[in-house]
């Protein structure tokens, strides 16, 4: 139920509210000892409690919601959102045949466990708090190994963005800038100085301590207090003092770097606090303000004695923390958040079914800011299993269906195709860094730009093109040797076994009875082949020349391949 008056005051208190936090964050969360009385175990607030509240307020809203998804979708949707690609086509076929009543719950479970689980929220991270940025001593892959392991120990979440916020000491172990996640393990491994990856996220606000603020507040806030940078904020409470004084906060963090500007590759620096501004902060113009200004948190609380560890503690122990993450999280499942966009709460933005957010925050922050919780919790409530429909989703009573994000799109290519199976075949490529290098590729074409208001990835007409004419989708639905096409073309199963087994590959499931005779059709009569060979030399490597097949029988799966490939139902999830 979307209820403005409470919705207002619900989100109010969540953002204001600070006043008497505990300032005790997480590096002091040690169990006490000779406790005499154990204290009970919080409420659990399950699927079945967000089912509950969700139908009470489609009810009052008069909302019929849409008929579940079949199960083909569902397997799809939740390898999608939870681990970042698509089923591999064993398991379409093991999922759709399983008959046990809790299926769902256990596929849920075995995703939350999988290693791609880590490396799926590490790139969600390192996209929504790096965006684009490629200084010479920000080392990405450092960065991103420091959140894959923070998210395959399950690390609360509180703890992690007080390691953030806190970050010091050495960025990268410096050297010959690594050409993939394997060859960086590897170099930090070897270093003789420890490395923590989370340094690398303070250095892109090195030189500017305003946007750092700024970015912490929006991203783990919820509060886009940047509004107030040049002025008092027109229709929000937050003042240009208010921005100064939490800005002040972030003045702190010295870089020192450890090459020189004539050194090669990657650059070292380490990160330590001072106990004043940085003096060349004071000596620009545009910071002198806020370096005057006292270190203050959103609510007025001073931050005295460490300031940078002071917002860190108050951050990650303040309401706003836990209704945030959750606000997120349900936005990235479900299409759209409790409050739209996700990182910008307000009391004249207010949330969508306010009470629902309030709960599944209030369990999030008891259970220990657990990830994996909160997200097996939604991915089981009523509202992620609904099917897709034409009409609006008013309060989620529908699925919404969004376009693939580029890492996603990358993965579901690869996974589709096989293509990484041909590269190694061929024994001349680095597979790794050449998908690395394809990953940057898609993120340059399908990311909106990393300061821009833009919540989701929508789709353009460049996107399509690169989809539609792109080296990748067409390498991969060529019969290469050790391709998913080359096997199944080649292989001798029958017409309609190889188009299954396309579909399976591709949009994870059986094709229709009208699929199947169109194409079974088209395979037995396929077009006379002619078409050049194909070259670009603005793609990486091997896929610069893509042989056009001259049996027509094998380009017909190669042309069903590329259909799926290109089709709505691959690109969006659904």
């Amino acid at each position: 139920m979307r209820n403005g008056t409470l919705a207002g005051a619900l989100v109010l208190s969540a953002v204001a509210a600070f006043v008497g936090c505990n300032h005790a964050g997480p590096a002091a969360r040690a169990p006490q000892a000779a406790a005499t009385v154990r204290a009970p175990a919080p409420p659990d607030f399950g699927p079945r409690d967000v089912d509950a509240m969700l139908e009470k307020a489609w009810t009052e809203k008069g909302v019929t919601p849409a008929a579940a998804a079949d199960d083909a979708t569902f397997l799809r949707r939740a390898y999608v959102d939870i681990v970042g690609t698509i089923p591999p086509p064993e398991r379409v076929v093991s999922f759709l045949a399983d008959r046990s009543p809790n299926k769902r719950a256990k596929l849920v479970d075995e995703l939350l466990a999988s290693p791609d689980y880590a490396e799926h929220w590490a790139d969600y991270w390192e996209d929504q708090l790096m965006g684009q940025a490629r200084a010479a001593d920000i080392d990405r892959f450092a960065f991103r190994l420091w959140l894959r392991d923070a998210f395959a120990k399950n690390t609360p979440w509180d703890r992690m963005v007080y390691a953030l916020v806190t970050a010091t000491g050495q960025n990268s172990p410096g050297g010959p800038r690594p050409k993939s996640m394997s060859e960086a393990e590897r170099a930090i491994e070897k270093s003789p100085e420890p490395v923590n990856g989370a340094v690398d996220w303070v250095l892109k606000y090195r030189d500017t301590p305003q946007d750092w603020a700024g970015n912490a507040s929006k991203t783990f806030l919820g509060v886009q207090i940047q509004c107030a940078q040049c002025h008092d904020h027109k229709t929000e409470k937050w003042t240009q003092k208010d921005f100064r004084q939490f800005a002040a906060c972030f003045m702190r963090a010295q870089t020192l770097p450890l090459d020189g500007l004539m050194q090669k590759g990657q650059k070292r620096a380490i990160v330590r606090d001072i106990d004043r501004p940085l003096p060349r902060f004071m000596r620009n113009p545009d910071l002198v303000d806020i370096g005057r200004a006292e270190p203050t948190a959103l609510d007025g609380t001073p931050m005295t004695d460490d300031p940078r560890e002071s917002i860190a503690k108050w951050i990650t122990t303040s309401p706003a923390f836990a209704v945030e993450a959750v606000n997120r999280m349900w936005g990235h499942f479900l299409g759209r958040g409790f409050v739209d966009p996700v990182d910008d709460v307000r009391p004249s933005n207010p949330a969508d079914a306010p009470e629902l957010e309030q709960a599944l925050a209030k369990d999030f922050a008891t259970h220990g800011y657990d990830w994996k919780r909160l997200i097996r919790t939604i991915a089981l409530a009523r509202a992620y299993g609904l099917s897709t429909s034409s009409a609006s989703p008013v309060l989620w009573s529908r699925f919404r269906a969004t376009p693939l994000g580029p890492n996603e799109m990358l993965d579901a290519l690869i996974d589709a195709t096989g293509i990484d199976d041909a590269l190694r075949r061929m024994g001349r490529f680095d597979v790794d860094a050449l998908t690395e290098r394809l990953r940057q590729l898609y993120g340059f074409v399908f990311d909106v730009d990393e300061e821009s208001d833009e919540q989701s990835f929508e789709g353009t007409i460049t996107q399509a093109l690169v989809q539609l004419n792109g080296r990748l989708v067409a390498g991969g639905s060529t019969a290469l040797p050790g391709t998913a096409v080359a096997r199944i073309a080649r292989s001798d199963m029958s017409a309609d076994k190889k188009i299954e087994a396309l579909y399976l590959r591709t949009v994870s499931r059986p094709p229709t009875a009208d699929e199947l005779a169109s194409w079974t059709k088209y395979f037995a009569d396929p077009p006379p082949v002619s078409a050049p060979e194909v070259v670009d030399r603005k793609t990486p490597g091997p896929f610069r020349r893509v042989p056009e097949t001259r049996d027509p029988k094998i380009a017909a799966v190669e042309d069903l391949m590329w259909t799926l490939l290109n089709s709505s139902e691959f690109v969006l999830n659904h």
